[in-house]
């Protein structure tokens, strides 16, 4: 009796639960199910039936009034299963045939290679408040057009799921290697004769967070990664095929010609052919997935004044090459996510080139766009894979997040005749330090500060180093009449420099927030001046001391009075790239002080 109670109570809170969710939700998967087959010829369907109740006016006018299915018509064929409304009232509204049209998705516009690729538009119909909207389809791809069958699930969605089953079907020869992230769960496995099944299911899954600044790739999130394959011949087949073929046309080696015979310096030369590929082809956003993992030759993308990000960055390494710069492919893949054993190829959602550069060691280039710093400095916790054709051992390099920083120091000497002269210091790391746009002209540096002095106040400035890790120079200033003045009074904005911890833009944080949090970059951000004021003056600020230290990191503002004015210290410390939400407290404590104006300027009288 008492084990009856017990199980009901936790039934109760369960209902409870979702039933108070639901209250504040525009919407609820009542159930979704996904099922995965690969049949014995190779060829795989892919089954999705879910049933949607709609409780808001927004959930049906914007979220949910239609589903959009993405896919390649050469390859694979979609089936509509069944799709009806029942209407709050309980009536049943079958979806008309005009409701169901195909259209070109919006990445392939102008992108003949890729047309054809299509977006089947399902417009649900007899739409209102508590109405459940039901759609069951099938899309079959032919053998061959994936190299084995493969899944990447983010579990969550942008409503409440109820219930989501996931299955998974593979011929009973076959073996299925699989991940399951921020989430505990373990499959059913059935004996079916000839193949075998795996069948997950979750309850009362969350609806993912809209808190801003949420962690990249959807690292938070609950999710299953499976596959029939391991990543090395998973990344086998992927790079044995013709796309990664680095020969060049005549056109192409006439411009390599032409960047090499104007300059000889090998991160020049890298840079500009960069600019050229990133610049003057057209980007096309078109997943890989949706064309089998298949990429054009370097020429054909050439020819064509187009490419995605893979037939892009095979460009870039084919005239990196023939520039004699050593180049090969890497994909970027999140250390959560990389797994030997499961080769899904749809995490391969970041290709850069690795190149290694004589006097700057490795270097790692953008083909979409150009760079200001060597790529290896934003890459955070990840693996970088080596895509060589001509190996069956991956190559791979492990990332951990890098410690950034700025110092900048130095003198204020407020003259009597409304002039401000001084000096000053400054020290760049790792990602604050544009390297690539110092190398090319050193004179950027001074572009940099913020606040009451300027790029243009700069009078002299001189390089100590301008290096891969590192950027240092002292700059020498001249500002006439400097802050803003009100009858005796003159503000004056300390300097910054705007990459810093200010270009987050995390200006309003809220109290709480239920996800984790991304921070830019790990920093470490200082700045001191001597303030000498002119003869007769004082300081009017009177600005408290603060001095936080927490496990996310360190803020100190220190204000030392001096006979003639005043010493100001700025200094924060971020140690953490992921902040957790228990740990969120602790940040926004340092970045509210921190972004507060009144410590950012002071004020003198005359």
């Amino acid at each position: 009796m008492m084990k009856k109670i017990i199980i009901a109570i936790y039934l109760l809170s369960i209902i409870t639960c979702i039933y108070s969710q639901n209250e504040n939700s525009d919407a609820v998967y009542l159930k979704l199910e996904k099922k995965y087959t690969l049949n014995d010829d190779g060829s795989i369907d892919f089954r999705c039936a879910k049933s949607i109740e709609l409780l808001t006016h927004f959930s049906f006018h914007r979220l949910y009034g239609e589903t959009f299915i993405l896919y390649n018509t050469d390859f694979q064929e979609l089936k509509i299963n069944s799709a009806f409304t029942i209407m709050a009232d309980g009536k049943k509204v079958i979806t008309p045939d005009n409701a169901f049209n195909q259209v070109l998705p919006r990445f392939s516009t102008n992108a003949p290679y890729y047309n054809n690729i299509r977006e089947m538009v399902v417009t649900h119909t007899g739409l209102e408040r508590n109405a459940v909207i039901n759609l069951d389809y099938t899309l079959h791809s032919a053998k061959g057009y994936y190299p084995e069958l493969m899944g990447n699930e983010v579990l969550n969605t942008s409503s409440l799921v109820n219930e989501l089953i996931i299955t998974v079907e593979i011929p009973s020869n076959k073996t299925l290697n699989f991940k399951l992230l921020n989430i505990n769960g373990t499959p059913v496995i059935s004996n079916n004769g000839n193949s075998v099944s795996y069948t997950w299911k979750f309850k009362a899954l969350q609806a993912n967070s809209k808190d801003n600044f949420r962690l990249s790739d959807n690292l938070a999130d609950p999710r299953l990664i499976f596959s029939t394959s391991d990543l090395q011949t998973a990344l086998n087949y992927f790079t044995d095929q013709v796309g990664f073929d680095f020969r060049l046309n005549e056109s192409m080696k006439e411009v390599v010609a032409n960047v090499t015979e104007n300059d000889q310096d090998q991160l020049k030369v890298a840079l500009e052919l960069q600019k050229i590929v990133s610049n003057d082809l057209n980007n096309l956003n078109i997943p890989l997935k949706y064309n089998g993992f298949r990429c054009r030759t370097p020429i054909e993308t050439w020819n064509s004044n187009q490419g995605t990000m893979l037939e892009k960055t095979l460009l870039l390494t084919a005239l990196l090459r023939e520039s004699n710069i050593k180049a090969d492919p890497v994909v970027i893949i999140p250390t959560d996510l990389f797994e030997r054993k499961v080769g899904d190829l749809s995490l391969l959602n970041k290709i850069l080139v690795k190149t290694k550069i004589k006097e700057h060691g490795i270097v790692y280039l953008s083909a979409n766009h150009t760079n200001s710093q060597n790529q290896i400095m934003n890459l955070g916790n990840s693996v970088a894979i080596v895509l060589n054709r001509d190996s069956d051992n991956m190559k791979f390099v492990i990332n951990n997040a890098k410690m950034s920083g700025i110092l900048l120091e130095g003198l204020l000497d407020f003259q009597n005749d409304d002039r401000l002269l001084g000096e000053m210091q400054l020290h760049l790391a790792n990602n604050t330090n544009p390297f690539f746009t110092n190398y090319n002209d050193s004179s950027n540096l001074k572009t940099m500060l913020k606040g009451g002095i300027s790029g243009s106040n700069i009078v002299s400035n001189k390089i100590n180093k301008i290096s891969r890790d590192i950027s240092s120079t002292i700059m020498e200033f001249e500002v006439d009449d400097p802050g803003v003045q009100h009858a005796n009074y003159t503000t004056f904005e300390i300097p910054y420099i705007k990459n810093g911890v200010i270009s987050w833009h995390m200006n309003t944080l809220p109290a709480k927030r239920n996800a984790a949090l991304e921070a830019p970059m790990m920093i470490d951000e200082k700045y001191k001046f001597a303030i000498k004021l002119p003869g007769g003056a004082k300081m009017v600020s009177k600005p408290k001391n603060i001095e936080i230290t927490n496990d996310v990191g360190y803020l100190l503002i220190k204000y030392e009075n001096l006979e003639t004015g005043m010493v100001i210290t700025r200094h924060i410390i971020i140690n953490k790239p992921i902040i957790q939400p228990e740990e969120y407290a602790a940040f926004r404590e340092l970045i509210v002080e921190w972004n507060n104006q009144n410590s950012r300027s002071f004020v003198y009288k005359n």
